[in-house]
């Protein structure tokens, strides 16, 4: 018997389709999931984001990918109403799941069937995982090393904090990782869905340590869920 098809919706907080994402994450998909992506930067240029959603001094700051490929950090609070427009799009579009292709700290979102939300699962595996032990935790931008401590303090994880985006250079990666060497830590959680299977590997060869990787993380309990 031919397995009915499952379709996912999967949002953004920038601009898709993510290519550099689904690289990773198609492959683990069996072959009854089709997933549709949506973003919330779709109906916005690059210079419409920088002039209209540039974070102030005591902003949550994001940080995601435009469809050509830049980087763009915007304010939690401007992005919100945003993403939550795409969840209403995807849910009426008949998903029978959404995931949030963001690691970022937001409120409720309003949906009728299943959510997955990055940042709280994230965070109670690291947490579990950990054991009251410290963990590295990567970030995209410096700005977002304080809210780090703050975020996965409010967690209950011991952290110690380095950025680096996944969206420039993969060398400052490798730099960020070396913050991580020699710090009796349990392992490495890099907290951004940006951040790619290539990259983890980088990671891990320079410190010798696992790296919990969330865009995989979120695929693969989707896929429990769901398959």
């Amino acid at each position: 018997m031919e397995k009915q098809q499952i379709k996912i919706g999967a949002v953004t907080i920038g601009q898709a389709p993510r290519t550099d994402i689904t690289a990773d994450i198609l492959p683990l998909l069996p072959q009854e999931i089709q997933l549709v992506e949506y973003g919330a930067l779709d109906d916005y240029s690059y210079e419409e984001v920088i002039a209209e959603f540039d974070p102030h001094p005591d902003d949550e700051v994001l940080v995601s990918r435009m469809r050509d490929g830049r980087q763009a950090k915007f304010t939690e609070r401007f992005i919100t109403p945003l993403v939550q427009k795409k969840i209403d799009q995807a849910e009426a579009d008949g998903v029978s799941a959404v995931i949030l292709f963001c690691t970022g700290v937001f409120p409720a979102f309003k949906h009728r069937g299943l959510f997955l939300e990055p940042q709280p699962l994230f965070h109670t595996v690291a947490e579990k995982l950990a054991g009251g032990r410290k963990i590295g935790v990567l970030v995209p931008e410096p700005d977002q090393v304080e809210q780090a401590y703050r975020t996965w303090g409010k967690s209950g994880v011991n952290i110690l904090a380095a950025s680096a985006s996944p969206y420039m250079d993969v060398e400052k990666i490798e730099k960020a990782a070396e913050t991580f060497v020699d710090q009796d830590l349990a392992f490495i959680c890099t907290d951004c869905m940006g951040f790619s299977m290539d990259m983890k590997h980088r990671i891990q060869k320079i410190t010798g340590l696992p790296v919990l990787l969330p865009r995989t993380l979120v695929v693969r309990i989707i896929c429990e869920m769901l398959v």
